[in-house]
């Protein structure tokens, strides 16, 4: 049967009713808008930004730290170096100790 061009407009617009409502209810479930989730998602690639930031800063801080550990017991050997070769030598040698400009220029050589 053909259909009378009213009915064919009518059933148009009943079909456009139906996807607002449709469209109506899809947000209802899933949030206000599509805007809501371009910001959400831009919040999350912020976040994740941040994130991938922090955790190269804490690497570098990471790697700053072993450095310093390394410089730390450097400077420990040296001491005990200082201590056994310099320090012990001078109390064994009470009276023929060199004068403390002596000590300062050789130490400085």
């Amino acid at each position: 049967m053909p259909s009378q061009p009213h009915d064919t407009a009518g059933s148009a617009q009943d079909e456009i009713e139906a996807l607002r409502s449709e469209v109506a209810h899809l947000r209802s479930l899933v949030g206000p808008s599509e805007e809501s989730y371009i910001k959400l998602r831009l919040d999350v690639l912020g976040a994740r930004d941040a994130a991938i930031g922090a955790e190269a800063e804490a690497g570098r801080i990471k790697g700053r730290v072993a450095s310093l550990e390394a410089e730390i017991a450097r400077q420990q050997r040296d001491q005990i170096w200082f201590r056994e070769r310099v320090v012990m030598q001078l109390k064994g040698v009470r009276h023929k100790a060199p004068t403390l400009g002596k000590i300062v220029t050789r130490l400085s050589r």
